[in-house]
Parts: C-alpha cells; sequence; structure tokens
C-alpha cells in the first residue's frame, strides 16, 4: 500500500540478440538475480534494469509502467522485456475499464526521474507501486491515483469480482 523503492541497477538485461528475451529461460534470471542482489544491498526494495542502450527495460523480474500527463507508459518489447500476462492484462484493464490507452514505446532513464507514478507488474509482483527510484521521489511520493485504481481493478479481476473478466480465473473450491 505505501509502495516500494527501486534502484536503476548497473547490470543490463540480456540482450534479445544473445538469449531471447521474450522466452523464461532458466538461465536468464541469472541476470535477474544479479540485479535483484545489487538492488537490495544498496538499501532498495526493487532493481530497475537498462538495456544495452541504456534504455529502460524492467524491473528484476517484472514489467515496468510510468505514468506521465495521464498516460500509461511501457517500454516496448523491442527493449528486450519479457511479454508479460500482467502487463497485457493490466493494458486491458486500463483501456477497457478506465478509458486509459498505453502507449508502447522506449522509455529514456530520464523518465523514470520525470514520471507522476510508476509500478513494477508481474505474476509474483502483481501491482508493486514505486514511490522512490535513486533516492528520487517519484511523482508526490506516494502511490498514485492511477496505479491505485489500476492495482484495485486488477486485484478485484483476479479474485474474481469483475464479471466481465470471469474467463480470466478458474475457481477453485
Amino acid at each position: 500500500d505505501r509502495g516500494i523503492s527501486a534502484q536503476v541497477v548497473s547490470w543490463r538485461r540480456n540482450s534479445g540478440q544473445s538469449l531471447p528475451a521474450r522466452a523464461k529461460i532458466t538461465g536468464a534470471y541469472a541476470n535477474s538475480a544479479f540485479s535483484k542482489s545489487e538492488a537490495v544491498l544498496n538499501g532498495y526494495d526493487e532493481a530497475i534494469v537498462l538495456t544495452i542502450d541504456g534504455s529502460v527495460s524492467e524491473g528484476s523480474a517484472e514489467n515496468l509502467f510510468i505514468v506521465r500527463d495521464g498516460k500509461l507508459i511501457t517500454p516496448a518489447i523491442s527493449d528486450d522485456i519479457l511479454e508479460g500476462i500482467t502487463r497485457s492484462a493490466l493494458m486491458q484493464l486500463a483501456r477497457e475499464e478506465m478509458g486509459l490507452e498505453t502507449v508502447v514505446r522506449t522509455v529514456d532513464r530520464s523518465e523514470l526521474y520525470s514520471c507522476d507514478e510508476a509500478f513494477l507488474c508481474g505474476t509474483g509482483a502483481q501491482v508493486s507501486p514505486i514511490v522512490d527510484i535513486d533516492h528520487r521521489q517519484v511523482g508526490d511520493g506516494e502511490v498514485g491515483p492511477i496505479t491505485r485504481q489500476l492495482t484495485k481493478l486488477y486485484f478485484d479481476t483476479v479474485r474474481g469480482k469483475m464479471p466481465a473478466y470471469k474467463d480470466w480465473v478458474t475457481p477453485i473450491y
């Protein structure tokens, strides 16, 4: 609820020219482990990893979104990201339930420091609002309104409370 801190780490995301970034390959998680360890050892909750060229890629094992001027922005698949199902689900919920389109494009590192909101998402992380990047406050330093609303929609959906998305979940009795 209070958000997490993140560090842009020195490790770079495995390039798609070396290892298919869109595949969940066990060996690729060594890169994630080094990234996460660096961030945690430096007092942060999570890592943000850049591409070989210095553009924003993703978290250690999560997709990244920023919010600028009321728009969701996420790195393109060409920025060596894993095409996450949580990422896709959030883009669909934002579009269908909030009327927000997601801009998919290369994200510069400097945008992390000037965005209004930021969050990571993934199967394990679910939706993790970021309130601090490299000791710089994101927005007002609190979980932003778009992130908060999208998080609520996501949890309502995966808990089966959104009839329009009932095919996204499997009841377990």
